[in-house]
């Protein structure tokens, strides 16, 4: 059964204006307020959100969060008891001092007033839809749209940046005058209308630097307490165990600071049946049996295209990762088993170092040991001449560390899979450029210093992980599930941002401090064998004899596609032809209302479980 999530609004009682109250099937009878000039409503799925009223006052509070260095047990009833009140002698929400991973939502009915806050960083994602008249907003893309009921228009200013990151970071969503609510933003709509501002930036988690000496100590003492909250909070819950670093640290933790002994914990994976893919099915079971976890494979046997329908109708989002497309089916299995939350490692690479970052250090030797431009470019010619490419593109980027326009930067390739020259040629060389620019723009936003290794990590933190995190819970909520991202609570983040540098990016060993720390609790082997990619043969899918070739020669006629990419693309798979499979799929369910069929008596099955 498909679950809604949390839904809201606002809108003034008038005649002719485009919003009608929705139909209490569709958005339940949680809460609701009919005054003289305006209407207001609450819902909230008890699985995802919990919900406070106090007859014309209503508070929603998606996931956890408490005070600021409270050891007291979770305790929400009175945390929203204590925003009722400081709302009602003040007029706002008192969230300076906690922390956590939450969303709120505040319904107002005396003062026709709807509050909208995210913290830092969330791992949920809130969607608003606004007009004169009033404001929508909820937990689901695709809830929210079907909830406005007007015709679905696409975002074509967001095409640019969804062709070279696969998602559509920050605020906007493919779908025009439809947004995402931003980490530490607060929303309010009222009779003046809808007002943002920024409450909380990543400067406000800086205070006291964490030295070294101590820094495996308290990354376990931070990850436990976040934990201890999530089963406070959600007593079933199994981690997605991966067999990675990230993965791998939530279940060690777990396993010793949190589950009860002498049972035996159980972890969740998904099996892909193909070549590509046993490796990963491997390292999944061998971290199992070194972590000593009861571990549950959940096949994925039927067509690809099953999990990517299923997923962009339930979720309204573009899929940013090949096998996000598998988190409603992983979710559906764990409520089978009666598990009622999902641990996710998303956000740790962020946190602690990608591989990227090893770009950024061997630039900054370079340009210690050759310290002027005029030696470096010397160098440069010479080691590409020898065919030492590698060397000689460090070389040049040690020119640029500081030069956040040039497109080969780090800050701007983290999290872009992207065929360029495709893209180039659909929406040219200024689209990219401006798109790297808005990605950016999160940046300045936010208060990251500039710092090459800070502002690269941040934004694959800002415009990658918290949009992965946001795409997989929704997935989870439409099962009846929650998922907690440990690696995105405010406390995490503080954490991390008060580590030294040296410390959090370590030189040329990326998550040096997170293995340091699995090594105190799992084997050696386990924090330092080769990392996967955890990919999946999406090339070979969208080739000419591939299983989704047969939504591939369906795609639509769209303007911006140049015909010769195209064609180029069609006969040789690249991103660019697995993004474009993706935006004509979510096009025709949303845009064009056109029922997408299944391939086989086998999906149909499945979709039948959606019901």
């Amino acid at each position: 059964m498909n679950h809604k999530s949390y839904l809201g609004g606002i809108w003034r009682r008038c005649e002719g204006g485009r919003f009608t109250p929705p139909p209490a099937e569709t958005i339940g009878e949680d809460w609701g307020w009919i005054g003289e000039r305006a209407e207001l409503f609450l819902r909230g799925a008890p699985a995802i959100a919990r919900l406070f009223t106090w007859d014309g006052l209503a508070i929603l509070l998606r996931g956890y969060a408490r005070p600021r260095g409270s050891s007291a047990p979770l305790d929400l009833e009175r945390l929203a008891e204590e925003l009722r009140c400081h709302y009602l002698e003040t007029g706002e929400l008192d969230v300076d001092a906690l922390d956590g991973s939450f969303t709120l939502a505040l319904c107002d009915s005396q003062a026709n007033r709807v509050i909208l806050y995210r913290n830092l960083i969330g791992s949920g994602s809130t969607y608003y839809h606004t007009c004169s008249e009033g404001m929508l907003f909820a937990g689901n893309l695709a809830e929210l749209v079907e909830l406005t009921g007007s015709a679905a228009l696409p975002n074509r200013d967001a095409l640019p940046s969804f062709f070279l990151f696969r998602c559509v970071p920050g605020r906007e969503t493919l779908f025009a005058d439809h947004f995402r609510l931003l980490p530490g933003e607060e929303l309010i709509w009222d009779q003046r209308g809808l007002t943002r501002r920024q409450r909380h930036t990543f400067a406000d988690l800086i205070d006291n630097p964490i030295p070294e000496v101590i820094a495996v100590e308290q990354l376990d003492a931070v990850m436990a307490t976040i934990l201890a909250d999530g089963r406070s909070l959600r007593p079933s819950a199994c981690n997605l165990l991966s067999g990675g670093v990230d993965s791998s640290y939530l279940q060690a933790i777990w396993n010793s600071a949190i589950w009860p002994k002498p049972r035996l914990p159980t972890s969740y994976s998904i099996c892909v049946d193909h070549p590509h893919t046993w490796p990963d099915t491997d390292y999944a079971m061998t971290a199992s049996r070194m972590l000593g976890t009861v571990h549950r494979l959940i096949p994925a046997d039927a067509p690809y295209e099953t999990y990517l329908l299923d997923t962009l109708e339930t979720t309204a989002e573009p899929l940013n990762h090949v096998q996000s497309a598998y988190f409603g089916h992983l979710a559906r299995a764990m409520a089978a088993d009666g598990v009622a939350t999902g641990i996710c490692g998303e956000g740790a690479d962020s946190l602690f170092g990608v591989g990227l970052a090893n770009q950024v250090h061997n630039a900054q030797v370079l340009r210690k040991l050759l310290p002027t431009r005029s030696l470096r470019g010397l160098a440069a010619q010479i080691t590409e001449l020898l065919g030492f490419d590698r060397l000689a593109h460090t070389l040049r980027f040690a020119d640029r560390l500081e030069d956040w326009n040039w497109l080969d930067h780090p800050v701007n390739r983290v999290a872009m899979f992207a065929d360029l020259s495709a893209v180039e040629a659909c929406f040219g060389r200024a689209a990219i450029l401006q798109a790297t620019e808005e990605r950016r723009s999160l940046l300045d936003q936010y208060k990251i210093p500039n710092d090459p290794l800070q502002r690269m990590h941040a934004v694959g933190f800002l415009g990658e992980a918290m949009d992965s995190a946001g795409l997989w819970s929704t997935a989870f909520h439409r099962a009846g599930l929650d998922l907690l991202c440990p690696f995105l609570d405010s406390r995490m983040l503080r954490f991390a941002l008060n580590l030294p540098e040296s410390v959090r990016f370590r030189f040329r060993r990326p998550k040096d401090l997170l293995k340091r720390a699995l090594t105190r609790h799992a084997p050696a082997e386990l924090a330092h064998r080769v990392k996967l990619g955890f990919g999946q043969p999406i090339f070979a899918w969208l080739s000419r004899d591939g299983q989704l070739r047969r939504l591939v020669d369906r795609i639509g006629e769209y303007a911006f596609v140049d015909r010769a990419t195209l064609q180029r693309v069609l006969h040789k798979p690249t991103w660019f032809l697995s993004t474009l499979l993706v935006y004509d799929t979510w096009h025709r369910l949303f845009v064009d209302r056109e029922p997408v069929q299944f391939a086989s008596a086998h999906q149909r099955s499945l979709a039948q479980m959606r019901i």
